[in-house]
């Protein structure tokens, strides 16, 4: 990696000086530079223009790219075909990888646990509070690049003018003001730099800098292969040159991608040379965040390449035959043996504990693309940031590895709310302070109050082996509720229990099929009774029991498109538990999976419980599902016998904004559910993304109460 330190000019953009490259690249500069400049999805376009070269016999001799066109360059140049790359942009969740917008664990029969990334988060380590640098920090895009490069960059000895086709990216540094332009070392990492967009992602800290975006600075880095010695260059133009007329920010999110946007406008005016061929992409209607246009994007990209064919075919009778090359081949490296690994960027955590989580040692033999996996895992699961890798090659299945670590250490509050019409508002607190002890676990302090209930729940969740395959989770809660008693849709009263309980859990957790096994126990007290008269079982309780709850990793709606999951558990009283000395009680949910059709999206959820008391609520079971009963809410279906299932619709009207449509039917009883009538539910909700997390509009109705507006902001907890 090179700095290129540049005075302050007046000019959109920073010159080199002149003193750079340092020395000549080993690159043949007789062929043509693919300049690939930046534009966020619009950026997707540059796979249709590779492909087209393809079509046309014409490989370049090097690749230079911003921002989007860094990450398509990287793909290309490691050995990626077109056909393939474009595979990936339609296959693939884009959103997901760009935002982090990996969703907390669904609430099935008695509720998941979940730590979501995308909600509106306030740093408490300065005064006063405010939000931090960004929303995401991109592992999962990291993770991407790092699996589809990471057989080729280890070939090249981390030389990106060793690659199938040699390859430059750049990045802007914060720092110093500085375009930075990366040669070589951990390709992902550079890769994510150049793509970062401040305030919405995190900058980049490699080497001591601070790094984002490569277009704030130079958004068609032509420049970079004039000065490695090409004349002649492919550009391919895909920022947001033509902003619509009067179209106004309607959101602070909107308005930094429109800053973003504004940076690129005016870098390629100074870039096209005589003896270059400029596309110039006509996708004015298309925004940076259009990701769920890829395929109008793919299309626009090769009619436009193909109006240039003819200017195209004259670059290649100009270059001669080493446009004529043979394609690239991804290289594939097999599985490589770890010598040395050095783990940089620690605060907490030892060495030995971080790679006991990665499940990587010195001897062991790994594919290259697993490692960046893994990596991937480790960054959601929450005890790290970003997670980052450089192989050194010391043979040519042995290489010594430098692990990147960013640890999450910083104390946050995230925040939330709701709005019912007949429950008036709820506000929602989260304290986190994640990886206290320095052995990667959570630890997290949630309030949350309505007229309906307050809560209050402590949680701390600790590692126990190196892979974090085991771990220990203390739990505290107090919690006071007020349920509805409803007869023919009228409340005609108002049950209450309040109760204090300690718990600890032995987790086991699995990654390979993200299945989690938690065996507990619980122990306090309860107190339950009607408002307007006094019920059976009144009074305090003693609460005594013993949990075994097997869960695999479902997620939460509508954000993820993982909509899947299964969660069984079972709880038993022991030891005095007042006027019932023994009860049991059992519970299954599971989200079913559904093929999407098109922008259309069925769900499909049921469940059960079963109890064997009667007394008090708490030990009965609840109707729920992800994101509760429809026209029900949770806490207001409470009996020893309940089997419920729930079917929705949703329209998908981009990646963040959806329309639903859902349905219920269920049966709750006190002995079985022979003769129980079923109970119906349904709704309609409008739901969209946003950088304090899930915004939700609704309204549900149900036969046994009536209907009622809900907003909800950002992820319940």
């Amino acid at each position: 990696m090179l700095l290129v330190a540049a005075p302050r000019a007046s000019r959109a953009v920073q010159t080199l000086p002149p003193d750079w490259p340092p020395t000549p690249a080993d690159v043949d500069t007789t062929g043509f530079a693919l300049i690939l400049g930046g534009g966020g999805a619009r950026g997707l376009a540059h796979i249709s223009v590779i492909q087209v070269l393809e079509e046309l016999g014409m490989r370049p001799s090097l690749i230079v790219g911003t921002s989007m066109g860094s990450v398509v360059g990287a793909m290309y140049a490691s050995g990626m075909s077109s056909r393939e790359m474009e595979a990936l942009a339609l296959g693939r969740d884009w959103l997901r990888l760009f935002v982090d917008l990996e969703t907390p664990q669904a609430e099935m029969q008695g509720g998941w646990w979940g730590t979501p990334p995308h909600q509106l988060s306030l740093q408490l380590d300065r005064w006063p509070p405010l939000p931090d640098t960004g929303f995401s920090h991109g592992q999962g895009f990291a993770s991407l690049v790092g699996e589809d490069v990471a057989d080729a960059l280890f070939m090249a000895d981390n030389d990106f003018d060793r690659l199938p086709i040699p390859y430059r990216c750049v990045s802007t540094d914060l720092l110093r003001y500085s375009l930075v332009v990366h040669d070589r070392g951990p390709m992902p990492l550079a890769v994510k730099a150049s793509s970062t967009i401040p305030m919405i992602f995190h900058p980049v800290d490699l080497d001591g800098q601070q790094l984002v975006d490569g277009g704030f600075l130079d958004n068609l880095p032509v420049q970079v292969a004039r000065r490695l010695g090409f004349d002649r260059a492919v550009l391919v133009d895909v920022s947001n040159v033509h902003l619509p007329d009067k179209e106004e920010p309607g959101d602070i999110y909107q308005m930094w991608i429109r800053v973003a946007e504004l940076h690129t406008l005016f870098p390629n005016m100074y870039t096209v040379g005589e003896h270059d061929v400029l596309l110039k992409m006509p996708l004015a209607p298309y925004r940076s965040m259009s990701l769920e246009s890829a395929s109008e994007i793919l299309t626009i990209g090769r009619e436009t390449a193909l109006q240039h064919r003819d200017e195209l075919l004259a670059l290649r009778a100009a270059c001669g035959p080493v446009v004529g090359e043979a394609p690239t081949v991804t290289p594939d490296v097999g599985p490589v043996t770890l010598r040395t690994i050095d783990v940089r960027g620690l605060q907490r955590m030892p060495p030995g504990r971080v790679l006991d989580r990665l499940g990587l040692h010195p001897g062991d033999r790994v594919e290259l693309a697993d490692a960046w996996w893994r990596a991937e895992w480790l960054a959601r699961e929450g005890s790290f940031q970003t997670i980052g890798f450089e192989f050194e090659p010391v043979a040519p299945d042995t290489a010594d590895v430098v692990v990147h670590v960013q640890e999450a250490t910083r104390p946050s509050l995230e925040l939330g709310a709701h709005v019912i019409t007949d429950d008036g508002v709820g506000v929602m607190g989260r304290l986190r302070y994640d990886n206290l002890l320095g052995r990667g676990g959570s630890n997290l302090l949630n309030y949350r109050y309505s007229y309906r209930e307050s809560r209050l729940d402590a949680l701390v969740d600790q590692t126990i082996t190196g892979s974090g395959s085991l771990g220990l989770r203390a739990r505290f809660l107090w919690q006071r509720e007020r349920p509805a008693v409803y007869d023919e849709g009228r409340e005609v009263d108002r049950f209450v229990f309040r109760r204090t309980t300690v718990g600890l859990d032995l987790v086991a957790r699995t990654i390979l099929d993200r299945w989690s096994l938690y065996l507990g126990a619980d122990a306090g007290q309860t107190n339950s009774y009607l408002e307007s008269r006094d019920a059976p079982g009144a009074g305090v309780q003693p609460y005594r029991a013993f949990r075994i709850t097997l869960e695999s990793h479902g997620r939460d709606l509508p954000d993820s498109r993982d909509l899947r999951g299964v969660r069984l558990g079972y709880v038993r009283s022991f030891g005095d538990t007042g006027d019932e000395p023994e009860w049991w009680r059992a519970d299954l949910g599971v989200v079913l999976p559904v093929q999407p059709l098109g922008s259309w999206r069925p769900i499909w959820a049921a469940g059960a419980v079963a109890s064997s008391s009667t007394i008090p609520a708490v030990h009965q079971g609840r109707a729920g599902g992800p994101r509760g009963w429809v026209g029900l809410r949770h806490e207001e279906i409470i009996a020893p016998q309940i089997a419920w299932t729930r079917a929705a619709l949703q329209y998908l009207l981009g990646s963040e904004m959806h329309l639903e449509i859902a349905g219920a039917v269920g049966w709750s009883g006190q002995e079985d559910l022979s003769g129980a009538r079923p109970i119906w539910g349904g709704g309609v909700e409008a739901g969209m993304g946003s950088p304090i997390g899930p915004l939700r509009l609704g309204y549900a109705l149900a036969t046994r109460r009536q209907g009622y507006v809900y907003l909800q902001i950002g992820h319940a907890f």
